[in-house]
């Protein structure tokens, strides 16, 4: 699943985020606010795995993505963990780096998150490909972006990425446009596959909101 961006403009962080899902699985309409390992944290629900795909805490602005680097060559049929329990279990620890020497991922399917540790204004892409977990900081790099390796290819990939590039300069708001044009619809790929919702976290060093634009 999924596209997302985050451009860093001066004080101001923004991450963005399609979430590419079968239609029929239910989710939150609303951010909620909630604890996990006593620390609270927002985002939206997913309502089969009671996981999420976003969240902003105290420490952490981060997101997931089906698949890792490249795309995987087979799936289980089942797993011991969903992807959006796995994301929030950032929450445990207190940097990206204790997260990746203590974290246990046996039996977690292929994935890709984006984090961005608040304090520090360090940002990396974290790559599972179910035997190991690969590491890019990216805390240099003004825009980053990622596709799921699952759902785009190669060269589209490469599209999408080099479109973020050429529109450096857009307004949060601009961005939230330019995530609706790239949006996966219905029958894309697969009837029952679609961007199920845009989200967007913009932060600074004062204040952090939030905003969740549910399309099914």
């Amino acid at each position: 699943m999924c596209i997302i961006s985050f451009y860093r403009k001066k004080d101001q962080f923004i991450l963005t985020h399609n979430r590419d899902e079968e239609i029929n699985r239910n989710s939150s309409k609303e951010i909620i606010e909630q604890k996990r390992f006593n620390k609270t944290y927002f985002s939206p629900v997913d309502e089969r795995a009671k996981g999420t795909w976003i969240f902003y805490s105290e420490e952490f602005i981060a997101c997931i993505l089906n698949g890792g680097e490249e795309k995987p060559t087979h799936f289980k049929a089942s797993y011991r963990e969903s992807r959006g329990i796995i994301l929030l279990d950032l929450l445990k620890y207190n940097s990206v780096k204790e997260y990746i020497e203590t974290e246990n991922l046996s039996d977690i399917a292929p994935f890709t998150i984006f984090v961005f540790e608040r304090k520090n204004k360090n940002a990396y892409l974290l790559y599972w490909n179910e035997n190991e977990l690969k590491i890019d900081d990216v805390s240099n790099q003004e825009i980053v972006t990622w596709c799921s390796s699952t759902l785009y290819s190669t060269s589209r990939r490469r599209e999408v990425d080099g479109i973020f590039k050429l529109n450096k300069d857009l307004e949060t708001t601009q961005i939230l446009e330019l995530h609706d044009s790239l949006k996966m619809n219905k029958g894309d790929i697969y009837d029952f596959l679609a961007t199920t919702s845009i989200s967007q976290i913009i932060a600074n060093h004062s204040k952090i909101d939030m905003k969740y634009c549910q399309l099914f």
